[in-house]
Protein backbone atom coordinates (compact mmCIF):
# COMPACT_ATOMS: atom_id res chain seq x y z
CA UNK A 1 0.00 0.00 0.00
CA UNK A 2 1.84 2.77 -1.42
CA UNK A 3 1.31 6.53 -1.19
CA UNK A 4 0.48 7.06 -5.32
CA UNK A 5 2.38 10.63 -5.19
CA UNK A 6 5.75 8.56 -3.89
CA UNK A 7 5.34 5.65 -6.63
CA UNK A 8 8.59 5.08 -8.51
CA UNK A 9 9.09 5.64 -12.47
CA UNK A 10 9.06 1.39 -12.70
CA UNK A 11 6.04 1.46 -10.14
CA UNK A 12 4.38 3.32 -12.99
CA UNK A 13 5.65 1.05 -15.66
CA UNK A 14 4.71 -1.94 -14.49
CA UNK A 15 0.79 -0.39 -13.40
CA UNK A 16 0.40 0.77 -16.99
CA UNK A 17 1.30 -3.05 -18.06
CA UNK A 18 -0.92 -4.47 -15.65
CA UNK A 19 -4.02 -2.02 -17.26
CA UNK A 20 -2.79 -2.76 -20.96
CA UNK A 21 -3.55 -6.78 -19.65
CA UNK A 22 -6.42 -6.51 -17.64
CA UNK A 23 -8.65 -9.16 -17.14
CA UNK A 24 -11.56 -5.77 -17.05
CA UNK A 25 -10.08 -2.88 -18.36
CA UNK A 26 -11.27 0.26 -16.23
CA UNK A 27 -9.38 3.32 -16.95
CA UNK A 28 -10.65 5.33 -14.22
CA UNK A 29 -8.01 3.08 -12.19
CA UNK A 30 -5.09 3.48 -14.57
CA UNK A 31 -2.37 5.73 -13.50
CA UNK A 32 -3.30 8.49 -16.25
CA UNK A 33 -6.18 9.12 -14.46
CA UNK A 34 -5.26 8.51 -10.30
CA UNK A 35 -1.91 10.27 -10.75
CA UNK A 36 -3.31 13.69 -11.68
CA UNK A 37 -5.97 13.36 -8.86
CA UNK A 38 -3.34 12.56 -6.05
CA UNK A 39 -1.61 15.40 -7.76
CA UNK A 40 -4.62 18.38 -7.99
CA UNK A 41 -7.32 17.19 -5.72
CA UNK A 42 -7.72 18.56 -2.08
CA UNK A 43 -7.45 14.86 -0.85
CA UNK A 44 -4.68 13.81 -3.01
CA UNK A 45 -1.95 13.18 -0.55
CA UNK A 46 -4.06 10.46 1.04
CA UNK A 47 -4.93 8.62 -1.99
CA UNK A 48 -2.72 5.24 -2.22
CA UNK A 49 -2.15 2.41 -4.37
CA UNK A 50 -2.40 -1.53 -2.93
CA UNK A 51 -0.86 -3.12 -5.33
CA UNK A 52 -0.20 -7.10 -5.37
CA UNK A 53 3.22 -7.69 -7.11
CA UNK A 54 6.19 -10.04 -7.40
CA UNK A 55 9.36 -9.49 -8.75
CA UNK A 56 8.34 -5.93 -10.02
CA UNK A 57 5.37 -7.22 -12.14
CA UNK A 58 2.01 -6.17 -11.11
CA UNK A 59 -0.53 -8.34 -10.98
CA UNK A 60 -2.99 -6.54 -9.16
CA UNK A 61 -4.14 -2.62 -7.98
CA UNK A 62 -6.60 -0.34 -6.69
CA UNK A 63 -6.62 3.34 -5.25
CA UNK A 64 -7.59 3.51 -2.20
CA UNK A 65 -8.09 5.89 0.87
CA UNK A 66 -8.90 6.06 4.66
CA UNK A 67 -12.04 8.08 5.73
CA UNK A 68 -12.98 8.86 9.69
CA UNK A 69 -16.04 7.15 10.68
CA UNK A 70 -17.79 10.07 10.64
CA UNK A 71 -17.52 10.65 6.77
CA UNK A 72 -20.08 8.84 3.98
CA UNK A 73 -17.05 6.09 2.73
CA UNK A 74 -19.00 5.61 -1.08
CA UNK A 75 -22.07 7.43 -2.90
CA UNK A 76 -24.12 4.05 -2.45
CA UNK A 77 -22.85 2.65 1.09
CA UNK A 78 -23.87 5.29 4.06
CA UNK A 79 -20.86 3.42 6.28
CA UNK A 80 -21.45 1.86 9.85
CA UNK A 81 -19.57 4.26 11.62
CA UNK A 82 -16.22 3.28 11.23
CA UNK A 83 -13.66 4.42 9.42
CA UNK A 84 -12.87 2.79 6.27
CA UNK A 85 -10.86 2.14 3.59
CA UNK A 86 -12.77 3.57 -0.29
CA UNK A 87 -11.58 3.18 -3.71
CA UNK A 88 -14.07 5.91 -4.32
CA UNK A 89 -11.23 8.22 -4.09
CA UNK A 90 -12.97 11.20 -6.09
CA UNK A 91 -16.47 12.55 -5.96
CA UNK A 92 -16.63 11.27 -9.51
CA UNK A 93 -16.59 7.41 -9.26
CA UNK A 94 -17.83 5.82 -12.37
CA UNK A 95 -16.39 2.65 -12.72
CA UNK A 96 -14.33 1.44 -9.17
CA UNK A 97 -13.04 -2.58 -10.81
CA UNK A 98 -10.16 -3.28 -9.62
CA UNK A 99 -6.90 -3.81 -12.30
CA UNK A 100 -6.33 -7.36 -12.40
CA UNK A 101 -4.06 -9.27 -14.15
CA UNK A 102 -5.87 -12.35 -16.56
CA UNK A 103 -3.32 -14.60 -14.40
CA UNK A 104 -3.77 -15.61 -11.05
CA UNK A 105 -6.25 -13.21 -10.33
CA UNK A 106 -7.73 -14.72 -7.45
CA UNK A 107 -4.07 -14.94 -5.43
CA UNK A 108 -3.94 -11.32 -6.90
CA UNK A 109 -7.20 -10.41 -5.42
CA UNK A 110 -6.31 -12.74 -2.24
CA UNK A 111 -2.89 -10.56 -1.82
CA UNK A 112 -5.00 -7.23 -2.48
CA UNK A 113 -6.98 -8.07 0.57
CA UNK A 114 -3.95 -9.38 2.72
CA UNK A 115 -2.45 -6.14 2.37
CA UNK A 116 -5.57 -4.02 4.06
CA UNK A 117 -5.81 -6.41 6.31
CA UNK A 118 -2.16 -5.93 7.37
CA UNK A 119 -2.23 -2.02 7.69
CA UNK A 120 -6.12 -1.73 9.48
CA UNK A 121 -4.92 -2.13 12.81
CA UNK A 122 -2.12 0.86 11.98
CA UNK A 123 -4.53 2.89 10.04
CA UNK A 124 -7.41 1.78 12.78
CA UNK A 125 -9.59 1.21 9.51
CA UNK A 126 -11.54 -2.05 9.57
CA UNK A 127 -13.58 -1.75 6.59
CA UNK A 128 -13.11 -1.52 2.96
CA UNK A 129 -15.02 -0.15 0.08
CA UNK A 130 -15.11 -1.58 -3.06
CA UNK A 131 -17.47 0.77 -5.18
CA UNK A 132 -19.50 -0.04 -8.95
CA UNK A 133 -17.80 -3.36 -9.40
CA UNK A 134 -19.21 -5.30 -12.85
CA UNK A 135 -21.21 -8.38 -10.48
CA UNK A 136 -20.86 -10.91 -13.04
CA UNK A 137 -17.05 -10.30 -14.07
CA UNK A 138 -13.85 -12.18 -13.33
CA UNK A 139 -12.67 -9.45 -10.91
CA UNK A 140 -15.71 -9.97 -8.78
CA UNK A 141 -15.46 -13.27 -8.73
CA UNK A 142 -11.79 -13.35 -7.74
CA UNK A 143 -12.69 -10.59 -4.85
CA UNK A 144 -15.40 -13.19 -3.91
CA UNK A 145 -13.36 -16.05 -3.60
CA UNK A 146 -10.48 -14.21 -2.25
CA UNK A 147 -12.81 -13.16 0.60
CA UNK A 148 -13.97 -16.67 1.27
CA UNK A 149 -10.46 -17.96 1.67
CA UNK A 150 -9.74 -15.31 3.90
CA UNK A 151 -12.64 -15.64 6.33
CA UNK A 152 -13.83 -12.53 5.36
CA UNK A 153 -17.56 -11.12 5.87
CA UNK A 154 -18.88 -9.08 3.04
CA UNK A 155 -21.81 -7.16 2.19
CA UNK A 156 -23.00 -6.57 -1.48
CA UNK A 157 -25.32 -3.82 -2.68
CA UNK A 158 -26.13 -4.26 -6.66
CA UNK A 159 -28.57 -2.28 -9.40
CA UNK A 160 -28.42 -2.20 -12.49
CA UNK A 161 -26.46 0.55 -15.20
CA UNK A 162 -27.93 1.30 -18.51
CA UNK A 163 -25.07 0.43 -21.00
CA UNK A 164 -25.24 -0.35 -25.51
CA UNK A 165 -24.08 -3.65 -26.33
CA UNK A 166 -22.88 -3.88 -30.29
CA UNK A 167 -25.35 -5.71 -32.37
CA UNK A 168 -25.28 -7.25 -35.75
CA UNK A 169 -27.83 -4.17 -37.15
CA UNK A 170 -28.23 -0.19 -36.19
CA UNK A 171 -31.61 -1.88 -34.30
CA UNK A 172 -30.55 0.56 -31.19
CA UNK A 173 -33.91 2.41 -31.21
CA UNK A 174 -35.94 -0.07 -31.45
CA UNK A 175 -36.84 0.19 -27.66
CA UNK A 176 -38.44 3.44 -28.27
CA UNK A 177 -42.12 3.87 -29.30
CA UNK A 178 -42.97 5.60 -32.74
CA UNK A 179 -44.86 8.48 -30.90
CA UNK A 180 -41.54 8.98 -28.98
CA UNK A 181 -38.95 9.02 -32.31
CA UNK A 182 -41.67 11.33 -34.00
CA UNK A 183 -41.60 14.06 -31.34
CA UNK A 184 -37.43 14.10 -30.72
CA UNK A 185 -37.25 14.10 -34.79
CA UNK A 186 -39.95 16.93 -34.37
CA UNK A 187 -37.83 18.93 -31.72
CA UNK A 188 -34.86 18.67 -33.92
CA UNK A 189 -36.05 19.98 -36.39
CA UNK A 190 -37.24 22.88 -34.96
CA UNK A 191 -33.40 23.15 -33.14
CA UNK A 192 -32.11 23.43 -37.05
CA UNK A 193 -34.81 25.87 -37.68
CA UNK A 194 -34.13 27.96 -34.56
CA UNK A 195 -30.54 28.07 -35.04
CA UNK A 196 -30.59 28.43 -39.15
CA UNK A 197 -28.97 25.26 -39.67
CA UNK A 198 -28.58 21.37 -40.13
CA UNK A 199 -27.85 19.47 -36.19
CA UNK A 200 -24.98 17.20 -36.53
CA UNK A 201 -22.04 15.44 -34.19
CA UNK A 202 -19.13 16.70 -34.42
CA UNK A 203 -15.54 14.69 -33.63
CA UNK A 204 -13.62 17.38 -31.61
CA UNK A 205 -11.91 14.96 -29.94
CA UNK A 206 -8.61 16.43 -31.08
CA UNK A 207 -9.02 19.37 -29.91
CA UNK A 208 -7.73 20.35 -26.52
CA UNK A 209 -9.83 23.49 -26.03
CA UNK A 210 -12.70 21.73 -25.94
CA UNK A 211 -12.34 20.41 -22.86
CA UNK A 212 -12.52 24.07 -21.61
CA UNK A 213 -15.80 24.21 -23.23
CA UNK A 214 -17.12 21.33 -21.75
CA UNK A 215 -16.32 22.43 -18.06
CA UNK A 216 -17.46 26.10 -19.24
CA UNK A 217 -21.22 24.23 -20.68
CA UNK A 218 -21.09 22.12 -17.47
CA UNK A 219 -20.20 25.56 -15.07
CA UNK A 220 -23.63 27.35 -16.72
CA UNK A 221 -25.60 24.28 -16.25
CA UNK A 222 -27.90 22.60 -13.08
CA UNK A 223 -24.93 20.56 -12.18
CA UNK A 224 -23.37 24.19 -10.82
CA UNK A 225 -26.63 24.90 -8.84
CA UNK A 226 -26.63 21.98 -6.48
CA UNK A 227 -22.98 21.24 -6.76
CA UNK A 228 -22.18 18.86 -9.07
CA UNK A 229 -20.20 20.77 -11.81
CA UNK A 230 -16.43 20.45 -11.58
CA UNK A 231 -16.00 24.25 -11.22
CA UNK A 232 -18.02 23.76 -7.93
CA UNK A 233 -14.88 22.05 -6.82
CA UNK A 234 -11.07 22.79 -5.81
CA UNK A 235 -8.79 20.72 -8.05
CA UNK A 236 -11.15 18.70 -9.39
CA UNK A 237 -10.60 20.84 -12.95
CA UNK A 238 -6.77 20.64 -13.29
CA UNK A 239 -7.34 16.69 -12.53
CA UNK A 240 -9.74 16.84 -15.38
CA UNK A 241 -8.08 18.69 -17.82
CA UNK A 242 -4.39 16.94 -17.41
CA UNK A 243 -5.95 13.49 -17.16
CA UNK A 244 -8.13 14.35 -20.41
CA UNK A 245 -4.61 15.22 -22.05
CA UNK A 246 -2.87 12.23 -21.24
CA UNK A 247 -5.64 9.98 -22.92
CA UNK A 248 -6.22 12.30 -25.90
CA UNK A 249 -2.33 11.61 -26.21
CA UNK A 250 -2.74 8.40 -26.23
CA UNK A 251 -5.45 8.16 -28.56
CA UNK A 252 -8.00 7.14 -26.35
CA UNK A 253 -9.88 10.46 -25.63
CA UNK A 254 -13.57 10.67 -27.62
CA UNK A 255 -15.29 14.21 -27.28
CA UNK A 256 -18.31 14.84 -29.36
CA UNK A 257 -20.64 17.99 -29.51
CA UNK A 258 -23.89 18.40 -30.46
CA UNK A 259 -24.19 21.54 -32.66
CA UNK A 260 -25.62 23.82 -35.40
CA UNK A 261 -23.36 25.49 -37.81
CA UNK A 262 -20.79 26.85 -34.69
CA UNK A 263 -23.54 26.73 -32.14
CA UNK A 264 -22.76 24.12 -29.52
CA UNK A 265 -25.80 22.80 -28.01
CA UNK A 266 -24.27 19.47 -26.09
CA UNK A 267 -21.22 17.62 -25.42
CA UNK A 268 -20.11 14.47 -24.44
CA UNK A 269 -17.00 12.98 -23.42
CA UNK A 270 -15.72 9.31 -23.39
CA UNK A 271 -12.55 7.80 -22.61
CA UNK A 272 -11.54 4.45 -24.30
CA UNK A 273 -10.24 1.19 -22.53
CA UNK A 274 -10.07 -2.35 -24.14
CA UNK A 275 -12.72 -3.38 -25.79
CA UNK A 276 -15.11 -0.16 -24.65
CA UNK A 277 -16.44 3.11 -24.04
CA UNK A 278 -16.51 4.77 -20.25
CA UNK A 279 -18.58 7.64 -20.50
CA UNK A 280 -18.08 10.11 -18.07
CA UNK A 281 -19.88 13.66 -18.64
CA UNK A 282 -22.59 14.82 -21.04
CA UNK A 283 -23.62 18.09 -20.65
CA UNK A 284 -25.81 20.43 -22.74
CA UNK A 285 -27.08 24.21 -23.32
CA UNK A 286 -29.70 24.80 -21.24
CA UNK A 287 -30.90 27.93 -23.65
CA UNK A 288 -32.14 24.74 -25.90
CA UNK A 289 -33.28 22.15 -23.33
CA UNK A 290 -37.08 22.30 -24.64
CA UNK A 291 -35.11 20.39 -27.92
CA UNK A 292 -34.01 17.86 -25.87
CA UNK A 293 -30.18 18.25 -26.60
CA UNK A 294 -28.74 15.78 -23.93
CA UNK A 295 -31.10 12.84 -25.45
CA UNK A 296 -30.79 14.07 -28.87
CA UNK A 297 -26.30 13.51 -28.60
CA UNK A 298 -26.95 9.95 -26.82
CA UNK A 299 -29.06 8.82 -29.84
CA UNK A 300 -26.66 10.14 -32.30
CA UNK A 301 -23.83 8.80 -30.79
CA UNK A 302 -25.35 5.15 -30.32
CA UNK A 303 -25.00 5.42 -34.02
CA UNK A 304 -21.79 6.34 -34.15
CA UNK A 305 -20.68 4.12 -31.74
CA UNK A 306 -21.80 1.37 -33.96
CA UNK A 307 -21.18 3.01 -37.13
CA UNK A 308 -17.60 4.44 -36.44
CA UNK A 309 -16.11 2.51 -33.94
CA UNK A 310 -14.77 -0.84 -33.48
CA UNK A 311 -16.20 -1.09 -29.73
CA UNK A 312 -18.29 -3.80 -28.41
CA UNK A 313 -19.85 -1.91 -25.54
CA UNK A 314 -20.87 1.16 -24.33
CA UNK A 315 -21.04 2.00 -20.54
CA UNK A 316 -22.42 5.05 -19.57
CA UNK A 317 -20.85 5.48 -15.81
CA UNK A 318 -24.45 6.45 -14.60
CA UNK A 319 -25.45 6.94 -11.33
CA UNK A 320 -27.90 4.34 -9.62
CA UNK A 321 -31.74 5.23 -10.90
CA UNK A 322 -30.05 7.55 -14.07
CA UNK A 323 -34.08 7.38 -15.54
CA UNK A 324 -33.06 9.62 -18.21
CA UNK A 325 -30.17 6.94 -19.23
CA UNK A 326 -32.05 3.94 -18.19
CA UNK A 327 -34.91 4.93 -21.04
CA UNK A 328 -32.13 5.56 -23.63
CA UNK A 329 -30.35 2.61 -23.24
CA UNK A 330 -31.29 -0.71 -24.52
CA UNK A 331 -29.06 -2.89 -22.20
CA UNK A 332 -27.84 -3.25 -18.63
CA UNK A 333 -24.92 -4.25 -16.73
CA UNK A 334 -25.16 -5.25 -13.09
CA UNK A 335 -22.81 -3.22 -10.52
CA UNK A 336 -22.21 -3.99 -7.13
CA UNK A 337 -20.79 -2.30 -4.23
CA UNK A 338 -19.04 -4.79 -2.00
CA UNK A 339 -18.39 -3.99 1.43
CA UNK A 340 -15.66 -6.09 3.30
CA UNK A 341 -14.59 -6.00 7.09
CA UNK A 342 -10.72 -6.65 6.81
CA UNK A 343 -10.06 -5.15 10.43
CA UNK A 344 -10.86 -7.20 14.35
CA UNK A 345 -13.81 -9.32 15.57
CA UNK A 346 -15.02 -5.60 16.03
CA UNK A 347 -15.13 -4.46 12.65
CA UNK A 348 -16.28 -8.17 11.31
CA UNK A 349 -19.20 -8.65 13.90
CA UNK A 350 -20.56 -5.08 13.34
CA UNK A 351 -20.63 -6.14 9.42
CA UNK A 352 -22.76 -9.22 9.63
CA UNK A 353 -25.14 -7.21 11.88
CA UNK A 354 -25.12 -4.74 9.13
CA UNK A 355 -25.61 -7.40 6.44
CA UNK A 356 -28.06 -9.07 8.17
CA UNK A 357 -30.68 -6.22 9.04
CA UNK A 358 -30.60 -5.06 5.29
CA UNK A 359 -30.81 -8.26 3.89
CA UNK A 360 -34.38 -8.76 5.95
CA UNK A 361 -35.27 -5.64 6.74
CA UNK A 362 -33.59 -2.80 3.72
CA UNK A 363 -34.98 -1.23 1.03
CA UNK A 364 -35.11 -3.49 -0.97
CA UNK A 365 -36.43 -6.61 1.14
CA UNK A 366 -39.87 -7.75 0.86
CA UNK A 367 -40.22 -7.46 4.67
CA UNK A 368 -40.03 -3.50 4.22
CA UNK A 369 -42.83 -3.32 1.86
CA UNK A 370 -45.50 -5.52 3.55
CA UNK A 371 -44.28 -3.86 7.30
CA UNK A 372 -43.51 -0.69 6.75
CA UNK A 373 -44.53 0.70 10.09
CA UNK A 374 -42.16 -2.10 12.04
CA UNK A 375 -39.42 -1.43 9.96
CA UNK A 376 -39.48 2.71 10.49
CA UNK A 377 -39.37 1.28 14.67
CA UNK A 378 -36.59 -0.96 13.50
CA UNK A 379 -34.30 1.70 11.61
CA UNK A 380 -34.56 3.97 14.66
CA UNK A 381 -33.11 1.07 16.76
CA UNK A 382 -30.72 0.38 14.78
CA UNK A 383 -29.68 3.60 14.03
CA UNK A 384 -29.78 4.47 18.35
CA UNK A 385 -27.95 0.88 18.37
CA UNK A 386 -24.70 2.89 16.07
CA UNK A 387 -25.12 0.17 13.33
CA UNK A 388 -26.66 2.81 11.05
CA UNK A 389 -24.65 5.97 10.18
CA UNK A 390 -26.76 9.70 11.02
Amino acid sequence: MVPVLQLTDDDVRAWRELAEGAVEPNPLFEADCVIPAARHLPNGADVSLVIAEEEGRFFGCFPVMRVPGNVRPSTTWRGVRRPAFTTQVRRLHYDGTPLVSGERGVEAATALLSALIDRSRAEDAGILVLESLDDDGPVSTSVTSAAKKLKLPTYTYSWPRPVVRRRDGLTYRSIHSDDTLEKLARKRRRLGERLGGEVQLIDRSADPSAVDTLIAMEAAGWKAKDGGALLSHPGEPEWFREMCDRFRSAGRLLLYTLQVVDTLVAMQLMLRAGEGLFDLIMTYDEDYSRHSPGIQLILDFIDHFHDETDALWLDTCAAEDNETLLRMCPDRRTVSTVVLAVGGRVDRLRLRLYATFYNLFGARAPFRSRHPRLCRVLDWVALKSRLLPE
